[in-house]
């Protein structure tokens, strides 16, 4: 009773709790922190010079890994959905650091991009059609970035792209999730350009991007449509090319393995040297492919039949 009356009341008044104990533990923290600095200097000062310990100074006592265990440990006993969302959510964010740009971000060839000496007329029929918010803005080619538009400097009645022309900055692919979420907290941006190692566009990457990777698939602008996904027997599937490998051998227990290819896609062609045509069929380890949909660079469908 003595400990679960006080959990509960602070639990449901937290905020009015907080305010009101904040100030006297602020005083009493200015009272005792140069007792508790004197005590630990002294017990540092004996273990030093007295037992030749090694002080180690801004020593990490609580990690990442210590962090999740205790996570999981704190929810075992008590199972629910909403304890498994929470715990999954957790995690997604205490991975985010080893996330890279590259399994994030939109790809080149799926970048709605305008030249830059385009007509402003031009520019409006893409708005239009894509339904875009911001569209990016390339001199010469696609690998040459320049920067943005909104929608919304339309309105100004510009007579060229550059008078409404929005700067974007270029990040490594390599670079990580959390490193560009600071970067755009930072600089008050919500979207960046890709650059791979040769210096050209890999794709581009938004706020949206970085945050589906904690929380699962958010709908936003760049987004297309649905993947294709089903299961029509045991061993019988139909799925969208940019489907991600590993999800799919998680959901789907497959054993799909590669080091340079992230989507079903890219492994398939990976595998088979090139990109396959129409109706092509494909064996790979244990697994017939039948390509239902293709285009110039990438495999849209495809079905998956597991061989015995």
């Amino acid at each position: 009773f003595a400990e679960f009356l006080p959990k509960a009341i602070f639990r449901a008044k937290a905020d009015s709790a907080l305010k009101i104990f904040s100030i006297p533990m602020y005083l009493l923290y200015l009272l005792l922190f140069p007792i508790a600095k004197l005590f630990v200097s002294i017990s540092e000062f004996i273990l030093k010079y007295l037992f030749n310990v090694r002080i180690k100074e801004n020593q990490i006592i609580f990690n990442r890994v210590d962090l999740e265990v205790f996570v999981k440990q704190s929810l075992h006993g008590h199972e629910s959905d909403n304890n498994e969302v929470n715990t999954e959510l957790f995690e997604n964010a205490l991975y985010l650091v080893n996330v890279k740009i590259r399994k994030c971000m939109i790809p080149r060839n799926e970048i709605e991009a305008v030249e830059v000496n385009a007509d402003i007329s031009k520019v409006k029929a893409q708005f239009i059609k894509t339904k875009l918010s911001k569209i990016i803005v390339y001199e010469g080619n696609i690998d040459n970035i320049i920067g943005y538009l909104h929608h919304l400097d339309l309105n100004r009645k510009p007579a060229n792209i550059r008078e409404i022309l929005h700067t974007i900055h270029a990040v490594p692919e390599t670079m990580s999730a959390v490193d560009l979420m600071n970067s755009f907290t930072k600089e008050r941006k919500s979207i960046a350009w890709v650059a791979d190692e040769f210096g050209g566009t890999a794709g581009i990457v938004t706020m949206e991007d970085v945050l589906e990777e904690i929380f699962g698939d958010i709908n936003d602008e760049y987004d297309v449509e649905e993947y294709v996904e089903k299961q029509l027997s045991e061993n019988e599937f139909i799925f969208s090319g940019r489907l991600e490998l590993d999800y799919l051998n998680e959901k789907y227990n497959f054993n799909f393995e590669s080091e340079d290819s992230e989507t079903l896609s890219g492994y398939i062609i990976a595998n088979h040297e090139t990109i396959p045509k129409r109706k092509d069929r494909i064996i790979i380890d244990h697994y017939e492919f039948d390509i239902l949909l293709v285009t110039e660079t990438r495999i849209d469908t495809v079905q998956i039949i597991k061989i015995f």
